[in-house]
């Protein structure tokens, strides 16, 4: 893999709002994405919100890869934009049950008296 010309912070990227034991302990991320975005995330994060304008190639074609004018191309773009949809995407919930509140909404003969046995 070709290491991406994209400047390293002097600090590690952790998200701790949206994955809050690490993002090696998330379950969500190969250990390869997991590196990548520690290592390279808050460059990411500071391209994205502009706090940082692209010094090279590999900066410049991430940005347009951002406003979707580009690909993503590299691993480490495919692995930030999977970080884009878990961290604010909207989270799939599942229950058991349909929309129905409680079991008198399913059986008519359903009563909440209390029941006498002898």
């Amino acid at each position: 893999m070709k290491t991406p010309d994209i400047r390293v912070p002097q600090k590690p990227f952790i998200d701790r709002q949206h994955f809050p034991y690490g993002f090696k302990k998330s379950g969500d991320f190969s250990i390869t994405e997991a590196n990548l975005l520690s290592q390279y995330g808050k460059t990411l994060a500071g391209l994205e919100s502009g706090e940082l304008t692209p010094e090279t190639a590999d900066e410049t074609h991430f940005v347009a890869m951002l406003k979707g004018e580009e690909a993503a191309e590299n691993s480490l773009e495919k692995a930030w934009l999977k970080y884009i949809k878990l961290a604010r995407g909207r989270k799939q919930f599942y229950t058991l049950h349909s929309t129905a509140s409680n079991q008198s909404d399913y059986d008519d003969d359903y009563s909440d008296d209390e029941f006498d046995v002898a």
